[in-house]
């Protein structure tokens, strides 16, 4: 199961790209903070070692519960990126610094051009969906995460971030 993965490790939330999950297909109008919450609780039940939230600062005109973000960003849960700076650069230079995980299901494709983020992004990011009130984590490189007889360079880099914590 790929919580065994998760254990041991820091694990870093997009928290913006949770929150906005499924807007633009489902018409909803505000991005949810009970999806932040749900990724976060999965985490934590996966017994992540340490979970960080970062968002872009727009998100507090469009979160559905603002006074309950006010309060996570007040006691330091959710950790927001300066006005005018994507959260996008934040979260892979912390990923980078701190070899550690991210929860989104953005590509990072304006980010490739960095030699570091082309070689690795895919094998240390984890896609989500939410199935009812459940959310379901996959590695978004699901190639590199399978085991077969050939071993592929993104296989290597994959498994390395555990070796030390498992």
């Amino acid at each position: 199961m790929y919580q065994n993965k998760i254990s041991g490790s820091i694990v870093i939330v997009d928290g913006s790209n949770v929150a906005m999950y499924g807007m633009s297909k489902s018409g909803k109008k505000r991005a949810l903070l009970e999806n932040i919450l749900s990724v976060i609780n999965k985490l934590k039940e996966f017994k992540a070692s340490e979970i960080i939230t970062i968002c872009d600062a727009n998100i507090r005109y469009n979160i559905d519960e603002k006074e309950k973000l006010d309060r996570m960003i007040d006691n330091k849960s959710i950790i927001l990126a300066p006005s005018g700076i994507r959260a996008d650069m934040f979260i892979l230079d912390y990923a980078r610094e701190k070899n550690c995980l991210i929860v989104s299901n953005d590509k990072f494709r304006d980010y490739r051009n960095d030699k570091w983020i082309h070689d690795n992004i895919d094998s240390i990011t984890i896609g989500f969906i939410f199935v009812g009130k459940d959310v379901l984590l996959e590695p978004v490189n699901q190639k590199s995460m399978t085991a077969n007889s050939k071993s592929s360079d993104k296989t290597k880099k994959w498994w390395h971030l555990f070796r030390k914590k498992q």
